[in-house]
């Protein structure tokens, strides 16, 4: 931070970590082992839509690269891309694989930071779902979400009428302290309604 912007009391962005969602590997083994949470195989990357032919040769470049197989057809992760009802884009990704989905959300995120478009990047969210969902302590879904610029994570447990399992959250958080960069601020534990990733 500079001598005007501590003068004027502006702090500045923290850069975004991006390697950090790689960790997401790690505490997929944790939500399985503590909570018998399952991955969903589906993971997304949210951002704001821009215009342009440099914006939809970057879409392109995430087009070609999510559609190229693996080797295998089992493995190999699709990828298609909608808009939700607050106008933001998501890439959302599926693979039954969960190194590869981290692998490919990575490459997204890169990709898109990469060609100067890391100011519409707001965040990447990986699902899980509850091993039985007729168990009172974590019967609705669960979403890591990943915040791109603040290079943190937290976990998002949607109920039905825009409510939100709070109590599973915060249990959630201290199973992942030592796994992921845990975003300490709660007012930055956003809910993301209608999330596009069932």
């Amino acid at each position: 931070m500079g001598f005007f912007d501590a003068l004027i009391g502006r702090t500045k962005p923290v850069s975004a970590n991006l390697d950090r969602i790689f960790r997401m590997t790690n505490a997929k083994l944790t939500l399985e082992a503590q909570e018998s949470y399952l991955p969903t195989g589906k993971a997304g990357v949210c951002f704001r839509p821009m215009v342009g032919n440099s914006f939809s040769n970057t879409e392109s470049e995430i087009n070609e690269l999510l559609s190229l197989d693996n080797g295998s057809v089992e493995n190999a992760a699709q990828a298609s891309q909608t808009e939700d009802e607050y106008g933001f884009r998501w890439i959302t990704v599926q693979s039954n694989d969960f190194e590869e989905l981290v692998t490919r959300v990575h490459y997204i995120n890169a990709t898109l930071n990469d060609n100067g478009w890391s100011p519409q990047l707001l965040c990447s969210a990986f699902g899980f779902t509850p091993l039985q969902k007729n168990s009172l302590s974590n019967s609705h879904e669960l979403y890591i979400v990943y915040l791109y610029k603040r290079g943190t994570f937290y976990p998002f447990v949607p109920q039905s009428g825009e409510k939100r399992d709070t109590e599973t959250e915060l249990r959630i958080k201290e199973e992942l302290k030592e796994d992921l960069v845990i975003e300490k601020d709660l007012a930055q534990w956003f809910p993301i309604w209608g999330i596009p990733l069932q």
